[in-house]
């Protein structure tokens, strides 16, 4: 029996997304996206998931399309090319939008797609393997593939998302850090450990408020500061109204008149 190319395990309120084709370094193939949107409706249908962590098999995060599967030397069909690329793309608006806050856990070199993968996710940490780098040029294709424009330029700027796209220099685990894409870089055997505590950090806050944290900081960078207000204000009026918004309410108030 082949092995599943993405495997789910959950640990508690945390669940652990594993990208498992580490014999193709990760690599994107024909089967990637409906292997991946499975392992996210099974996280998303589970209501004690609170929190989850996404990572590569060995010693590749992500080695961005499988040039052997999905590309050819020969003249083929755009059509089958472009549906390919939409389900890519879905991919990627799912982590955005996932309504659990997901964490990138960049065991090693993340190329391309593989780069779009992580920078999808609310934030990342990384081992000091780890390395970024956008190889699309080198093989006569655009950048902007799988969000990358959109998303490099979200976390970087416009003028060094341009540098990194159109030069395709690696960015390193250090350097990324430095640049704001790791909050964190740590030792190779330390990387699943230190993913897993910082979940379950934010695993033990409040579901709903996390959730909605997460809508506000998307919606904040997709519109302008007036609408960003009106939305927060709408998010947290809502808020105030829940049951659990008033049980841990009460519970911080005992401790602290005690």
């Amino acid at each position: 029996m082949a092995a599943k190319e993405v495997l789910v395990e959950k640990q508690g309120t945390v669940a652990i997304v594993t990208i498992n084709r580490p014999d193709k370094r990760n690599a994107q193939g024909l089967k990637f996206t409906q292997n991946m949107l499975s392992a996210f409706d099974e996280v998303e249908n589970d209501p004690d998931v609170n929190v989850v962590i996404l990572t590569g098999a060995g010693s590749v995060f992500g080695g961005g399309g499988d040039v052997f599967e999905i590309m050819s030397t020969e003249p083929v069909d755009p059509e089958p090319e472009f549906e390919l690329i939409r389900g890519y793309n879905k991919v990627i608006s799912r982590i955005y939008h996932f309504d659990r806050p997901i964490i990138a856990a960049v065991n090693g070199p993340a190329v391309g797609g593989g780069v779009c993968l992580a920078l999808a996710c609310d934030f990342a940490i990384a081992a000091e393997q780890a390395q970024y780098f956008f190889a699309f040029a080198r093989i006569g294709l655009t950048g902007a593939d799988m969000g990358a424009p959109f998303l490099l330029q979200k976390h970087l700027g416009s003028a060094r998302a341009s540098y990194y796209i159109l030069t395709g220099e690696t960015i390193d685990a250090k350097e990324g850090k430095a640049l704001g894409l790791f909050v964190d870089v740590v030792k190779q055997d330390q990387l699943q450990a230190t993913a897993r505590r910082l979940a379950e950090s934010i695993a033990v806050q409040s579901r709903r408020g996390t959730t909605m944290a997460k809508l506000s900081l998307r919606r904040s960078l997709e519109t302008h500061l007036d609408a960003a207000l009106e939305y927060e204000a709408y998010l947290q009026s809502f808020a105030f109204q829940s049951q659990e918004h008033k049980k841990r309410l009460g519970e911080f108030i005992a401790r602290r008149s005690s």
